[in-house]
């Protein structure tokens, strides 16, 4: 279903041309994922919002009366279940604009609102996210911290990260993705192994694992590579500087995480078996003793292979984000990888990270903003940019085509934000408000 509701039974199907400012929109006549939109509900502040979604071809909007103005013209929706996160179903504030039919007065009330009661932003969103990771890191790396001087893992300690994994990205899922593809890849252990058991629980909650499956997976994710803190640290510089006999030594590390594991209090089962499994040399010699043990381990495997690939974890170069899903796609077709897993994978990582900085053949830059669910490669941008590198007064939505017209714009590379000294966040924010 192309709409999207916030589950009230007020809110009114209208054509965007009886869009008024003081009207909260909820929906649009497709999915957000296909629009150039960073919000997906918002509070139509000025007559360029307007304009905006004209532009974009979309012809029918919904409408809360209970959060903006009413369309007296226009008969409710239907109301139909709507499968949104509990926290995106807030009650209703107060309507401000309960009262008003004058315009003028609309836009006086709207400078006094709180950001709040305006809309949510999945660029508000991207900017919490980028704050938690960086606390999440900071405790796994005292997680580690700990494990390697005392030998010894705390099962409370791992489940308390395990939750907050858990209750801070579900829910978020596009704005923690976004985070992920776009941060320096690191092949810290600590980085590596809160990523891996973030894309983990993502990955997971995508293949319709249950909350107690999720938990199990994120665990053994999160752990898998402690048997590294038991090697010499030169071991872990890089494959190009082991001699075989240290190739042999850090090939073990599996076996040293699961004797780590068992010397410790407050780890399932389940877990020692997923780690001592996650480096397994065959796609169909997983944990035989159980199908869903089995899949997990598949799963933690496939994350495992992304995330050293684009952090040069075993590799002398990191990949791109495109080249490290080619890799994995190759090996899914050599049985090395489990073939729907890696697909599945694919589809909700995409080829272009979204929210990252890309450069176009005509020298154009924009912003990833959304993918085509029907082509990967032709994802939705907001240019920012033009041919010459000058910022564009307002930055355009642009939709890739796929048509094969050899003329066409199409994406030649990524770039560093940081290096282009371009605030990808600012930028968003900015246009936040449409």
């Amino acid at each position: 279903m192309g709409f999207e509701t916030n589950g009230s039974m007020s809110v009114k199907r209208i054509p965007v041309s009886s869009l008024k400012v003081g009207m909260y929109v909820c929906g649009v006549d497709r999915p957000w994922i296909e629009t150039p939109f960073l919000v997906h509900r918002f509070l139509i502040k000025d007559d360029s919002q307007i304009a905006k979604l004209k532009h974009c071809g979309i012809r029918e909007v919904d409408i809360d009366p209970q959060r903006g103005l009413d369309s007296l013209n226009e008969p409710p929706l239907p109301f139909f279940p709507q499968n949104t996160a509990s926290h995106d179903v807030a009650s209703p504030s107060p309507n401000p604009f309960a009262l008003i039919d004058d315009p003028a007065h609309c836009k006086t009330v709207i400078a006094r609102l709180p950001p709040s009661l305006t809309g949510k932003s999945f660029a508000e969103e991207f900017s919490s996210m980028q704050t938690l990771r960086e606390r999440m890191l900071e405790e796994v790396s005292d997680l580690l911290h700990s494990i390697r001087t005392s030998g010894l893992v705390s099962g409370n300690h791992v489940k308390n990260i395990v939750r907050t994994i858990m209750s801070e990205t579900l829910g978020h899922e596009e704005a923690c993705l976004a985070v992920i593809r776009t941060r320096h890849f690191s092949p810290d252990l600590y980085d590596h192994s809160l990523t891996v058991g973030t894309l983990a629980v993502l990955l997971g909650r995508l293949m319709e694992y249950d909350d107690s499956q999720l938990r199990l997976v994120a665990m053994a994710a999160l752990l898998h590579d402690i048997g590294l803190l038991k090697l010499p640290k030169h071991l872990l510089r890089g494959p190009e500087r082991r001699s075989s006999d240290d190739r042999i030594l850090f090939q073990s590390h599996p076996t040293l995480s699961v004797e780590l594991l068992q010397a410790s209090s407050g780890i399932p089962e389940e877990v020692l078996q997923l780690v001592a499994d996650h480096h397994a040399a065959s796609a169909t010699r997983f944990s035989e003793d159980t199908v869903m043990l089995g899949h997990m381990s598949r799963l933690i495997r496939v994350v495992d292979e992304y995330d050293e690939l684009l952090s040069g974890q075993e590799r002398e170069c990191p990949l791109s984000v495109k080249d490290a899903l080619r890799e994995l796609y190759l090996q899914s077709q050599r049985n090395q990888l489990d073939q729907t897993i890696v697909t599945q994978l694919i589809n909700q990582v995409g080829i272009y990270p979204i929210y990252s900085l890309v450069e176009l053949n005509t020298g154009e830059r924009g912003i990833v903003t959304a993918h085509s669910p029907d082509n990967l490669l032709t994802p939705i941008l907001l240019l920012i940019q033009d041919a010459n590198r000058h910022p564009l007064s307002e930055p355009v939505p642009f939709r890739l085509s796929s048509d094969g017209n050899s003329s066409q714009r199409e994406i030649v590379s990524v770039l560093d934000p940081e290096r282009e000294s371009i605030r990808v966040d600012r930028l968003l924010a900015d246009w936040v408000s449409l």
